[in-house]
């Protein structure tokens, strides 16, 4: 999970470097065009889409990764329950 945590946070840190360099953009040139000022609305539109996809695909694979440690959980319980049963050895009765 470490994993994953650590390419969401590269992610979101990416994420949240090009916004902050399109806002200083803006912030310099306070006399941008509105053009300008469109193509920097959709792209931080466009960033938080990203984000947001981001989040959901962690959070898809944050779900998953519990239910593979329950299935592990459960199997090892089972694993457990087998070794703690004895073993019929040669010439024993059977109950």
């Amino acid at each position: 999970m470490s994993f994953l945590t650590g390419l969401f946070i590269i992610i979101l840190a990416g994420i949240g470097i090009a916004a902050i360099t399109e806002i200083s953009k803006a912030i310099i040139g306070r006399g941008a065009s509105p053009k300008d000022l469109a193509d920097l609305k959709l792209r931080l539109e466009q960033q938080d889409a990203a984000l947001q996809e981001a989040q959901d695909t962690l959070s898809d694979q944050s779900a998953l990764l519990a239910e593979l440690q329950e299935r592990v959980d459960f199997a090892e319980r089972l694993l457990a329950q087998a070794r703690e049963k004895p073993v019929l050895g040669a010439g024993q009765p059977r109950p």
